[in-house]
């Protein structure tokens, strides 16, 4: 009773919000560590397998903007427990898939269900919170977002190595069922609000929009920036996108309400949010793939060297958010970005000499200035808007950070893969053409680089490549350190401390 008092919100209550956020975005990393075994199991190929993650991923960046209609319309709690008991029932689907076509499309239902967990619960936690209290609490709800990412490769590689792969969506049942219960039972109602008319052509536009968008840029890496392919997604992308803008800024009852970019502070932080999550998934994502094809390492090898920076996240979040709420976003921000910085300079040394130990040491100053920066920065921006918008509001946020994380990952893998192939082919030039001939022709020639046999030949590539892969992913680095840089300049311009647009009894007029 004394923790509701002091934060408008009981423990029990806030346990069953982030348990729900917490399966929904380990359930985004935990499959791919299963992915040869299921692909054993269903007798099919990669390509057709990796849509497990994929269809996954589309889903939840298609449909989380609907979120803030249906809270609206329905109430926060109501579609909470609705969307729980989707993810369950879609969990425990694709525990029993008998095939890889069953297993994609019971992904995505449960990615229906966690496309909409996670703005609602932000909605539930920010408006039970007291507005003082705010920034720690949005920080513990953030430990979810930071620490399953990290944690869910771990528990997929032991469930895959030492049990069936299976329980990595049927372990999702238990918990989820005690969470609906939770759920059910500590979270208060909150009442359903005038929705106004279900804005189709939004809807439409925004599904097709996105899924062209988030899909092209998942796949541009593999076809080619300039594939038919991805030109023809881009521009569908484009087209049914300013469609969406078209409709939702004229609408009388949006889908997403766009004219919350007008209100400033709302627009910095989520402008500087956006471009760090351009950096982090980048970055995310370009780690475990140096680890595990550089360096050898196993996917729960990898996942054990990433779970102390995921720790250390996990702690500064609600540290920071304490801090938010005494001297606002602003100074955390540009403290965090510095330290940001500092650990992906540090970070672009990386190379195959390095020990396990100093690269968990980088990466752990890497995610330090994660923990102080994330929360402080969504919670200033949700603070400025009017409590009648906050559903919208969590829907556009979240929306923008997974098309962001997108093209983070899309940015940062091409410009691994283009740097490793100009590497490569440098390196190459300096083995004369007529030396290759020679070699292929007569297994024999005067020594080149240490070259005088095929074999020799074929080691001599395949040491390239190592090196090559290697300036690939400094390069990435490199481009992740300019766009902390952009993040921390984007920071300077979110405002100082201030209080929730509610306590001045604000109401923002779009016309």
């Amino acid at each position: 009773m004394k923790f509701e008092e002091h934060f408008g919100i009981s423990g029990l209550a806030m346990i069953a919000v982030i348990l729900g956020v917490f399966m929904a975005v380990l359930d985004s990393s935990v499959v791919n560590v299963a992915i040869p075994k299921m692909m054993a199991v269903y007798a099919t190929d990669q390509s057709t397998i990796e849509w497990v993650i994929t269809a996954y991923s589309l889903t939840v960046g298609m449909f989380t903007p609907i979120s803030g209609y249906l809270g609206d319309r329905f109430g926060a709690k109501r579609m909470y427990v609705f969307a729980l008991v989707i993810f369950v029932v879609g969990s425990g689907l694709c525990g029993a898939a008998w095939s890889a076509s069953a297993l994609i499309v019971f992904r995505v239902m449960q990615a229906l269900g966690g496309a909409l967990l996670m703005p609602i619960s932000m909605t539930i936690l920010f408006s039970l919170s007291k507005p003082e209290r705010r920034g720690l609490i949005m920080g513990i709800w953030g430990i979810a977002i930071m620490f399953a990412p990290a944690f869910g490769p771990t528990l997929s590689g032991y469930i895959v190595q030492n049990l069936n792969f299976r329980l990595i969506f049927y372990i999702n049942v238990p918990i989820g069922i005690i969470n609906i219960v939770m759920a059910r039972a500590y979270i208060p109602e909150l009442q359903a609000k005038e929705a106004g008319k279900f804005d189709l052509p939004g809807f439409i536009t925004c599904v097709i929009g996105f899924f062209c968008l988030l899909y092209g840029l998942s796949d541009a890496p593999t076809s080619g920036w300039s594939s038919i392919k991805i030109i023809s997604l881009f521009v569908a992308a484009i087209v049914f996108l300013a469609l969406f803008v078209v409709f939702e800024l004229t609408s009388e009852n949006p889908m997403v309400e766009l004219r919350l970019f007008k209100i400033r502070p709302f627009l910095a932080s989520n402008i500087a949010v956006s471009v760090m999550s351009i950096a982090m998934m980048g970055a995310l994502f370009l780690l475990p793939v140096f680890l595990q094809n550089g360096m050898g390492f196993s996917p729960m090898q990898t996942g054990l060297l990433t779970m102390p920076g995921a720790l250390v996240t996990a702690a500064l979040m609600p540290i920071s958010g304490a801090l938010f709420d005494k001297v606002g976003a602003r100074p955390l921000a540009i403290a965090g970005f510095i330290v940001m910085l500092i650990g992906s300079l540090m970070l672009v040394n990386l190379n195959f000499n390095w020990t396990y130990s100093a690269i968990v040491i980088v990466y752990v100053i890497r995610s330090a200035g994660m923990g102080l920066t994330m929360m402080p920065l969504s919670t200033a921006g949700m603070n400025s808007v009017p409590p009648a918008l906050v559903n919208r509001a969590s829907a556009l946020q979240n929306t923008l950070r997974n098309v962001a994380g997108s093209v983070g990952v899309a940015i940062l893998g091409t410009a691994m893969t283009t740097h490793a192939n100009l590497s490569f082919a440098t390196y190459m030039q300096h083995v004369s053409v007529q030396s290759l001939q020679q070699i292929s022709a007569y297994g024999r020639t005067p020594s080149v680089y240490g070259v005088s046999s095929p074999g020799d030949m074929m080691q001599l590539m395949g040491v390239f490549k190592q090196l090559a892969f290697q300036n690939g992913v400094r390069e990435a680095l490199i481009v992740a350190v300019i766009v902390t840089v952009i993040a921390l300049i984007s920071s300077l311009f979110v405002g100082k401390k201030q209080k929730h647009a509610a306590s001045k009894e604000k109401h923002v007029a779009f016309e």
